[in-house]
């Protein structure tokens, strides 16, 4: 039974505040233990809390100003606010990453046992089931609305409960001993997050650059314009992203011997046949006229040009 879309609004926006009330429930809890026990395998995980509810927050702004129409100075519309708060975040998280890599290598070096430990393991235990129930209900919320932000959202959360698992294992090794497992953590924790800023950055600078959609965008248009017997092919197909509009532009190769309502009304099917497939996509399609023999079959697809 699907909900409806009233209710679908209703759970997105309950695991929406659900996110942002973890990140801020966690931030408080590993911040004050940090304080008192000086892990910096815990100050690791503290950052990466405290880039999760950031992140989040600079997302959920961009998104709104990108969603706004069209204006007579942005033509395109504002999408791609969304890559330029994406490129913020990976500098901030790179220069995060940097930050604490730097504080692992004092640790390394100078290492120190942590104080308040059995507080510390505590918190990262109610940091694991906390962020489980997250992943549960972020799980079942892409099950029935298929949000693919909720669904990017849990993924990042999954990894963190890796992490979580291996800062108690350094936490755990502190009461043997062996006290550079706390450093140790916290620099691959560091090339973790690291890692991930050279993601977001690298993704955000090809959105930026208006790189073609992934995927198999041009032989799903190819199915869809060889389907209309009267188009006899079409070429210079250029697409790409803004935000969460899809451009899509071709010239579709036409019978010079139809009429302008004729061509008009091919082009106006296929665009409406494209947005079906990408219900997103503001679609631009030029007829081109071409002699068709009549004695040859065409066989649809993408010309020269």
């Amino acid at each position: 039974m699907s909900l409806t879309k009233s209710s679908d609004s209703s759970l997105l926006l309950i695991t929406a505040a659900a996110s942002i009330l973890v990140a801020l429930t966690l931030i408080v809890l590993k911040g004050g233990v940090w304080w008192v026990s000086g892990s910096v395998s815990l100050l690791a995980s503290l950052i990466d809390s405290v880039m999760d509810s950031l992140a989040s927050l600079v997302n959920f702004l961009a998104i709104r100003y990108s969603l706004q129409p069209a204006d007579e100075e942005h033509r395109f519309g504002h999408g791609k606010a969304e890559a330029l708060a994406g490129l913020g975040q990976a500098v901030l998280i790179g220069i995060s990453a940097l930050l604490l890599g730097r504080e692992a290598i004092d640790k390394l070096i100078n290492p120190q046992p942590v104080g308040e430990l059995n507080l510390a393991i505590a918190v990262m235990v109610v940091s694991i089931v906390l962020t489980f129930l997250l992943l549960m209900l972020q799980r079942y919320t892409v099950r029935r609305t298929g949000s693919t932000a909720i669904e990017a959202d849990s993924l990042h959360y999954l990894s963190d409960l890796a992490v979580n698992v291996g800062i108690i294992a350094a936490l755990v090794a502190s009461v043997f001993g062996h006290l550079w497992v706390d450093g140790t953590v916290a620099m691959l924790i560091a090339l973790y997050i690291l890692r991930a800023a050279w993601g977001i950055g690298s993704e955000s600078t090809q959105l930026l650059l208006d790189r073609e959609i992934s995927g198999d965008v041009r032989e799903e248009i190819s199915a869809i314009v060889g389907a209309h017997p009267q188009a006899l092919g079409f070429h210079q197909l250029r697409t790409r992203q803004s935000g969460r509009t899809q451009f899509i532009q071709l010239h579709v190769d036409m019978d010079e011997r139809m009429s302008l309502r004729e061509a008009h009304d091919l082009a106006e099917d296929i665009e409406m046949k494209i947005r079906e497939k990408f219900p997103m996509a503001d679609v631009i399609i030029h007829e081109d006229p071409v002699k068709a023999s009549p004695l040859v079959a065409v066989t649809p697809g993408e010309g020269t040009g």
